[in-house]
């Protein structure tokens, strides 16, 4: 994973001819020298322009490039010249030895500045050369995403595959390019401004700094930590699949007038809890299996099929016996919906007043958690309740009762494992009462479904009774309707309960694999790979800091945050602490370290470092020779490190004319005219 710059080229075509600049880079230390205000940040910024990483400077809409290349320049007599038309050129490689020369308009009403042609082959170093080339969109929607993108393009000539990460809105999607560069490229405006880098917030991407280290440093956290969150979501969808269906499978069987006996509510991989459960029925006051509620009534019914109906005159007297004991049936019944319905209103008071005793807790924890955060911070549990006066000494008394017979307060941290074990407790509390809820909701449907099918059957003996008595027995008749019509009921709820109970089952499967990954994953947040990685980091930054003469305090104190790689000390983010060059100089060790550790480990790091105006806030010409050199170290290896300065001329020419390194030096403006038009 390489990305090289081979060959910059700027052309702004004016009302007084062509004017352009060419800088070819080597591998190794590139230093670019040009007076202040005459051009140089403009390539710097050309180069992040024509590879279409304008929004790593801003969300705006506009070309991130000064008038010289957008609207006017001005020679070298200093008079104003029109631009026409101006466009940029970049010749770049990857690791695999692959060249690209990439052309974007920066002004030209012919040509869309959103169009990048890329040619797939050296048309800058080698102008004779003839290769295909391929047209690309950037700064609209999807240029990340689909292949006519450039971005797209780019992420995999560098050879990266950029993870998954989540963001504020919306769904998850990829790390942008323009949160990575800034990490091996900084430019002058706003890169100097935060160690480890001014990553762009604005894309609503979360712990955007974190992540963008973390594939740079190619750790597995972030892996690991998306695959948590990953498994975790896909626990929950199937926690709420699993609520679905007992909630659904609970409402089929109060509306059967039955009841679901043993199925867990909650997702579990024991396949035989999945077996013992059971549907079952209130009939005369017990509950009973729907398989021998079934038996009983294909056995009643098969009685009545062979038994000729008799008239209301033969069935009158056991009709009125049958409607006496329905009456007798039917006190019963509405006596045990009345105790159920008071049972329920006391258990939903119940539950009520668990959560708020929960509520309570969860308030009472979080107070007590901050005590031991204020004494935690303040060093000692005593310094936030003195006993004695901070001025005369003497002894203070907050009482007016002897403290002598007061008992021991309770330390913070057994109040807060105390309140925490009464949380436990009420809680399963909690969740026994909701079982108990739910069964007394089955009780009172199935006290409900009785009734009305009491009332049902009085119905239509009384219609009976007032019949001729000739006349065959409606009762009898309906009765056995009545039978057929719950015996094909009840085989139909068995069955639909059993489609319902076969999804549990793909639920249950789906739930042992979830929980298997999970205990898959590595219970450290880091993995011993990414610890080595860190340790080496941290000790190149101390190496480095001390190196470029970072003074603040001892470089030996200098540690990484294990969470946000930010660097710290005792385990403070260094902040004001340090002098505005100390920090340039702590920003130069960050980068150098990046770069290094992808030459010790496997990272992602393109093994490019550019650094536009690397001495701000005035560092001193010692740190910044021993920056060049620690460049220029480079040499042998794979990196490239391009420097643009405009640091004196006179300080700078005895630094690199003893470091091997590619030079160029601009006397004047940048953009100079050229003698022959170059072919568009």
């Amino acid at each position: 994973m390489t990305l090289r710059l081979r060959h910059l080229r700027l052309r702004a075509i004016t009302s007084a001819g062509p004017y352009g600049a060419d800088i070819p880079f080597k591998p190794g230390l590139n230093v670019i020298w040009a007076n202040n205000t005459k051009g140089k940040s403009t390539c710097m910024q050309a180069m992040l322009y024509v590879l279409g990483l304008e929004k790593m400077l801003s969300p705006r809409r506009e070309v991130p490039l000064p008038h010289a290349m957008t609207s006017y320049l001005r020679g070298d007599d200093e008079s104003q010249l029109d631009i026409l038309r101006s466009w940029v050129e970049l010749e770049i490689e990857n690791g695999a030895g692959d060249i690209a020369t990439v052309r974007r308009a920066v002004r030209d009403e012919s040509v869309d500045n959103r169009l990048v042609t890329v040619w797939f082959g050296p048309m800058l170093t080698s102008p004779g050369a003839r290769s295909d080339s391929r047209l690309f969109f950037v700064r609209d929607g999807g240029a990340f995403q689909r292949e006519d993108g450039f971005l797209y393009f780019l992420e995999r000539f560098i050879g990266w595959q950029m993870p998954m990460v989540r963001k504020f809105e919306g769904p998850e999607g990829k790390l942008p390019l323009e949160t990575v560069f800034p990490l091996f490229w900084v430019e002058q405006k706003v890169g100097w401004s935060a160690i480890p880098a001014a990553i762009p917030t604005y894309m609503r991407i979360r712990e955007v700094q974190k992540r963008a280290v973390e594939f740079i440093m190619d750790l597995d956290v972030h892996k690991i930590e998306l695959e948590r969150e990953r498994l975790k979501e896909r626990l929950q969808i199937n926690s709420r699949n699993w609520a679905a269906v007992v909630d659904e499978m609970t409402r089929l069987a109060r509306r059967g007038g039955g009841a679901l006996v043993g199925l867990p509510i909650h997702a579990t991989e024991d396949v035989e809890t999945l077996e013992r459960w059971s549907l079952n029925f209130l009939e005369g006051g017990e509950w009973v299996q729907v398989e021998q509620l079934l038996s009983r009534l294909h056995a009643r019914l098969d009685e009545m099929t062979l038994t000729a109906v008799p008239s209301v005159g033969a069935q009158a007297e056991a009709l009125v016996e049958e409607l006496e004991a329905l009456n007798r049936h039917l006190d019963s019944a509405n006596r045990r919906r009345i105790e159920v319905h008071a049972a329920q209103q006391l258990k939903a008071a119940d539950i009520v007043s668990l959560h708020r005793r929960l509520v309570s807790l969860k308030e009472d924890l979080q107070k007590n958690l901050d005590v031991q955060k204020l004494q935690r911070f303040a060093g000692s549990a005593g310094a936030l309740t003195p006993d004695r006066c901070p001025t005369c000494e003497q002894a203070l008394v907050d009482a007016l009762l002897s403290q002598e017979i007061l008992q021991a307060v309770m330390p913070i941290e057994d109040n807060i494992e105390y309140i925490r074990s009464q949380m436990k407790m009420f809680e399963d509390i909690l969740a026994r009462e909701q079982i108990e809820e739910r069964r007394l909701d089955d009780i009172a449907a199935a006290a409900a479904k009785e009734i009305a099918e009491i009332y049902g059957r009085m119905r239509v003996i009384k219609s009976d009774l007032g019949s001729p008595s000739g006349a065959p027995s409606a009762a009898i008749i309906e009765h056995r309707l009545r039978l057929e019509m719950r015996i094909r009921d009840l085989e139909g709820l068995v069955s639909s309960l059993g489609d319902a109970v076969a999804q549990i089952h793909s639920l249950a499967g789906e739930f042992r694999d979830l929980q298997e990954a999970w205990r898959r994953l590595p219970t450290e947040q880091l993995t011993s790979n990414d610890r080595f990685k860190l340790v080496y980091l941290t000790n190149s930054l101390r190496q480095l800091a001390q190196a470029f003469g970072f003074s603040t305090f001892s470089s030996d104190e200098l540690t990484l945050d294990d969470d946000s790689y930010r660097p710290q000390k005792e385990g403070y983010e260094i902040g004001f602490e340090t002098s505005a060059s100390d920090a340039i100089r702590l920003k130069w060790a960050y980068q150098f370290g990046l770069l290094e550790l992808s030459q010790k480990y496997q990272t992602n790091h393109p093994q490019l470092l550019l650094l536009d105006e690397p001495r701000q806030q005035s560092s001193s010409k010692v740190s910044f020779g021993a920056l060049l050199e620690r460049a220029a170290s480079h040499q042998q290896g794979d990196a490239q490190i391009i420097v643009s300065t405009s640091e004196d001329i006179d300080n700078l020419l005895p630094i690199i004319n003893r470091l091997r390194c590619e030079k160029t030096i601009f006397d004047g403006y940048i953009l100079q005219p050229i003698a022959t038009r170059d072919p568009d």
